[in-house]
């Protein structure tokens, strides 16, 4: 596959931003985010994109986005501590890609990805210099069949996957409005006050969170796995009886969960069987836990604005796991999720207004922190869940995606969830340890309730 770059510019917003925005301080959230691009790869099956006003309908709309999105268009300064929403603008090039989408979906892999970020490499500086990275790139790559992929890269620092969603979902509300004549309004514009409600006083001294450590990509090893609705019904069906009325993460996250535990102990497992003898579990073999993400805006009481943009995210243990429990049963890891899920809910977020929330958030912070600070006494894991965004409903005026998924990704024992384009289904990122990757492959249960490929077929 060859990969031909036919332009780059920069796109900045319409209109200026007002001197009293200039300046945005980031939330204790974003500040914990890590320096990183949350990527996402939406297909689209139309020629319609790639002719010449459908290539200037989407640099004008995205400079009209861009003017409500105004953070979107700066720079990070004072050591990431703030944005200064100085207009630079977002980075958008094109290119052309010499094979058909349908090839090009079926193969998808990490060397894909490289082919297609080739045209950011100048741009961006992997965090060595914050203040001159753009928050935003877009690369719309054009399949000789006409098919298109675009190719969009947000700053973690800036946005959680809410964040990016409504952006996504508002530019091309206003790409499809072009067409009027009028001045572009949304009905529900995002806000940026996030460090109104979760200032940097309320820091437990954490900094930025280390979940997201990345890893020599010959060392860790990301696959993509596709759960159809009814396979996730027979594992809800599985666990009923015991666990009543899991959600659809829940059940995932726990029957993934314990086939990588299941590959982990299967690499160490004598190791873990001379513990076993001699009961020596806690000084050599370390107990794991699930971190699991959580969007906070409709879980503080009061709730958040759904268009509040930035971090509004934490994260609970969702399950710790001893050495000696390590073949635990599904329902077992469910139930233990639901029950901590809820227990979270009951107590951190809710009256985030009150004075002592703060010293809550400190010491829920240094709890986790400390988990995840010392991998030699506990092995750490980390869900994400995406589900439940309307990711494709991205319309900008010639159809809605046909496939939305992210890259592979380097960042060990990673789980990351997204529905599928029915929204019956599931698609699961999972990357572990390269070793533990091989057995996990050969889980014969987890095989029975996925498929290991992408869906090139719904083109």
């Amino acid at each position: 596959m060859e990969l031909e770059i036919v332009s780059k510019e920069t796109i900045k917003p319409l209109s200026s931003t007002p001197p009293e925005l200039k300046n945005l301080p980031l939330s204790l959230f974003d500040q914990q985010a890590p320096n990183m691009y949350i990527r996402l790869l939406y297909f689209y099956n139309s020629y319609n994109i790639s002719s010449s006003h459908g290539r200037q309908l989407l640099k004008d709309s995205l400079s009209k986005a861009l003017t409500f999105y105004y953070p979107f268009a700066g720079r990070l300064q004072d050591g990431g501590n703030s944005i200064d929403c100085n207009d630079m603008g977002a980075i958008v090039s094109e290119a052309k890609l010499r094979c058909p989408m349908s090839e090009f979906m079926n193969n998808f892999n990490m060397e894909c990805e490289e082919i297609l970020k080739l045209t950011f490499f100048d741009e961006i500086n992997d965090g060595n210099d914050q203040r001159l990275n753009p928050l935003l790139c877009v690369q719309l790559t054009q399949f000789e069949c006409g098919g298109e992929v675009m190719y969009v890269l947000c700053s973690h620092k800036i946005a959680d996957f809410a964040s990016l969603t409504n952006f996504m979902k508002d530019w091309a509300f206003i790409a499809r409005s072009s067409g009027d004549g009028d001045p572009p309004t949304l009905s529900s514009p995002p806000q940026f006050n996030g460090a109104s409600f979760f200032p940097l006083e309320l820091d437990g001294g954490g900094g930025e969170d280390s979940r997201t450590e990345r890893h020599d990509e010959n060392v860790v090893s990301s696959k993509r796995f596709v759960f159809e609705g009814s396979k996730i019904a027979a594992l809800k069906s599985m666990v009923c009886e015991k666990v009543e009325n899991p959600t659809r993460v829940q059940l995932l996250t726990a029957f993934i969960y314990k086939a990588a535990l299941s590959a982990k102990n299967s690499v160490t497992g004598v190791l873990i069987l001379v513990c076993i003898i001699f009961k020596l579990y806690h000084s050599y073999v370390p107990a794991t836990t699930l971190l699991q993400l959580i969007n906070l805006r409709n879980r503080v009481d009061p709730p958040l604005p759904a268009t509040l943009s930035g971090n509004i995210i934490s994260s609970f243990i969702a399950s710790l796991t001893m050495p000696e429990q390590q073949e635990m049963e599904l329902w077992d890891l469910v139930g233990d999720m639901k029950r901590n899920f809820e227990e979270f809910c009951k107590t951190f977020p809710t009256n985030y207004r009150a004075e002592q929330w703060g010293l809550l958030y400190k010491l829920h912070a240094k709890e986790s922190l400390e988990k995840v600070r010392n991998p030699g006494d506990c092995t750490l894991y980390t869900c994400s869940s995406w589900c439940k965004f309307p990711v494709y409903d991205v319309d900008f005026g010639w159809g809605k995606p046909v496939w939305i998924t992210v890259p592979e990704f380097p960042w060990k024992n990673m789980i990351l969830l997204m529905d599928s384009k029915d929204g019956e289904g599931i698609e699961a990122m999972v990357s572990l340890e390269k070793k533990e990757m091989e057995v996990f492959l050969q889980n014969q249960e987890l095989l029975s309730f996925c498929e290991l490929k992408t869906p090139a077929h719904i083109i």
